[in-house]
């Protein structure tokens, strides 16, 4: 499998020595062969970041030549997550891929003619996210956890003025699944409130948050990462941090698990977490 998976890159992608995703400049029938099955099992192989790099084109491609497919963009918006998330370290780039990855959201909602008509009706997004049903909660979480990581590296006042979008959004997530995608809601609930000013002081909620995103999915690893990163210097517990942290460290990297790219990921993360601890004394 890996190495059909490999030899179908070469195929689809030879040529294309750019690290950097951007929009192809090909007309779209020059990659007609590409399908979402050669996409899904190019993206089945992102633990290799040689080939996570040309995930992307992948589905731009496909989302060019399906600009009404729900799954598509879905995917395409979770791609550029986990582009910025996880494979660079660049400011001004990772801004720009969280970015895109809403706007890839946002263009398949507006494809939907309730949504649309209910949002220009009424000028009120939250309204019209409320409308969506369940075949637009990939579009919503990762439209929603793009524009987070994008608004994370903003000001306050930025950050405010977008509070109630958010949590609008996140809620209907979890009306629609409240385990979703291992429990995102909870994890997503804990880091936002731990970065609320007005919520801060609310740290059994933040703790029970994360908890609860743990105990639905016990072996993904982001759960751990993000309550050591937001909820243990907040209440200043060191041993805390260090315990979630070594449990990331230390687990099985289960091959089997649908997440096992982003948990390798997370490894990482945890020992960088426990370095800029110690450099910028968190927790003294």
């Amino acid at each position: 499998m890996r190495l059909l998976g490999l030899i179908c890159i070469n195929l689809l992608f030879i040529g294309c020595l750019s690290n950097t995703p951007s929009v192809s400049q090909e007309s779209p029938d020059s990659n007609a062969s590409i399908t979402i099955q050669i996409a899904d099992s190019i993206w089945s192989l992102r633990a290799d970041t040689a080939i996570a790099r040309q995930v992307l084109r992948a589905y731009l491609q496909l989302s060019e030549l399906n600009p009404a497919s729900i799954s598509l963009w879905s995917k395409l918006s979770r791609t550029y997550y986990y582009y910025g998330q996880y494979l660079t370290s660049d400011p001004t780039q990772r801004d720009s891929l969280f970015m895109r990855g809403y706007e890839a959201s946002q263009s398949i909602l507006n494809e939907n003619i309730e949504y649309r008509n209910l949002l220009f009706s009424t000028g009120d997004e939250n309204m019209a996210i409320r409308g969506l049903d369940e075949n637009y909660l990939d579009a919503l979480y990762w439209g929603m956890a793009n524009y987070g990581q994008w608004l994370s590296t903003k000001g306050s006042i930025v950050r405010l003025g977008h509070r109630d979008l958010i949590w609008t959004t996140l809620e209907h997530v979890h009306d629609l699944d409240s385990s979703y995608y291992y429990g995102a809601y909870y994890r997503f609930k804990g880091a936002l409130l731990a970065r609320d000013p007005e919520n801060q002081n609310d740290t059994l909620a933040i703790k029970e948050a994360f908890e609860t995103a743990i105990e639905i999915a016990p072996n993904y690893l982001g759960n751990y990462t993000l309550m050591a990163q937001y909820y243990c210097p907040l209440i200043n517990d060191k041993d805390l941090f260090y315990t979630l942290l070594t449990t990331v460290v230390t687990s099985s990297s289960l091959k089997s698990l649908p997440y096992h790219s982003e948990n390798l990921y997370e490894k990482n993360l945890a020992e960088r977490l426990m370095v800029k601890a110690e450099k910028e004394n968190w927790f003294n």
